[in-house]
C-alpha cells in the first residue's frame, strides 16, 4: 500500500513537472515570440542570382513552410522574421510560420500583392500591451526619437534586397482606404500618398513621388489615446529608397 501511495506522488510530480516545463517552453517560445525570429545576416547588393533565393529557402526550410515569401528587419534592431503569405488574410491570424494554430499569429503580405512585382505592399500583424506579440515592436515609433534611430526597414525577397525609409506614422480609426492597391493615374495614386503623408504624427521630412514604391506595417493600437476606438490601426508607411 505505502509503495502504491509513493507511485502516486511520483506520478502526480512527474505531471506536474511536464506541465512546468510546458508553461517554460511556451513562455519563451510564443509569449516572448522567439518562434518568429530568424537568425540571419542579409547583405546588401549582391550579384548572385541564387543568394537572396538561397536565404528565403533556408528560412522555408526552417519552418517547413513555402509560403514564407520575404523577411523583415527593421534596421539597428535585432528584429528579423519571416513573412508569410496565404490566399487570403485570415490565415496567419492565427497561424505561426511553422502551420501552428496559435493567438500570436504571424507577420503576413496582404493576399492581393506581389512582394516582388506590386507598387504598394502591405504587411500585418498582431500587438497587445500584454503579450509580446508579432508586431509589439510598432508601438515603439509612438516615440520620434525611436523613430529617427530606426527610419529604415528592409525587405528581403527570393530576387534582391529591398530598403524603405519611413514617411508617415499614424494611427487610423476610421478611413480605411489605405488599404487601396489600385489606382486609375499616376497622379491619383501620388495623391494617395500624399494623403498617407499628411496625417503623420510627427514630420518625417520626406518628399514623395508618383513613381515611390510604398510599404504599408499595420498592427492594432494599444496607446491609450485610442482606448475607446473600436478600430484602431497604428501604420507605419514607408517608400522604398
Amino acid at each position: 500500500m505505502i509503495n502504491r501511495k509513493k507511485g502516486v506522488i511520483y506520478l502526480v510530480i512527474l505531471v506536474i513537472g511536464i506541465l512546468i516545463f510546458g508553461l517554460i517552453y511556451w513562455y519563451w517560445n510564443y509569449s516572448s515570440g522567439n518562434y518568429l525570429y530568424i537568425d540571419v545576416d542579409i547583405k546588401n547588393d549582391i550579384d548572385d542570382a541564387n543568394y537572396y533565393k538561397d536565404i528565403i529557402n533556408e528560412a522555408r526550410n526552417k519552418y517547413n513552410n513555402n509560403d514564407v515569401k520575404g523577411i523583415l528587419e527593421i534596421e539597428n534592431s535585432d528584429y528579423i522574421v519571416p513573412i508569410m503569405q496565404s490566399s487570403d488574410n485570415d490565415y496567419y491570424l492565427n497561424h505561426t510560420p511553422n502551420n501552428e494554430e496559435s493567438f500570436m499569429g504571424s507577420i503576413y503580405l496582404d493576399y492581393r500583392v506581389d512582394i516582388d512585382r506590386s507598387k504598394k505592399l502591405l504587411i500585418y500583424g498582431h500587438n497587445s500591451s500584454n503579450v509580446d506579440m508579432p508586431f509589439s515592436i510598432l508601438e515603439e515609433f509612438y516615440d520620434k526619437d525611436y523613430y529617427e534611430n530606426h527610419k529604415f526597414i528592409a525587405i528581403t525577397t527570393s530576387t534582391t534586397k529591398k530598403r524603405y525609409e519611413i514617411f508617415s506614422v499614424y494611427v487610423e480609426t476610421s478611413d480605411f482606404s489605405y488599404m487601396d492597391i489600385t489606382f486609375d493615374s499616376d497622379s491619383e495614386y501620388l495623391d494617395h500618398i500624399e494623403k498617407l503623408k499628411s496625417k503623420s504624427m510627427y514630420d518625417t521630412d520626406v518628399t514623395l513621388s508618383s513613381n515611390d514604391e510604398i510599404l504599408i506595417l499595420q498592427t492594432c493600437s494599444e496607446h491609450p489615446d485610442y482606448r475607446n476606438y473600436q478600430k484602431k490601426y497604428l501604420l507605419i508607411i514607408l517608400r522604398r529608397v
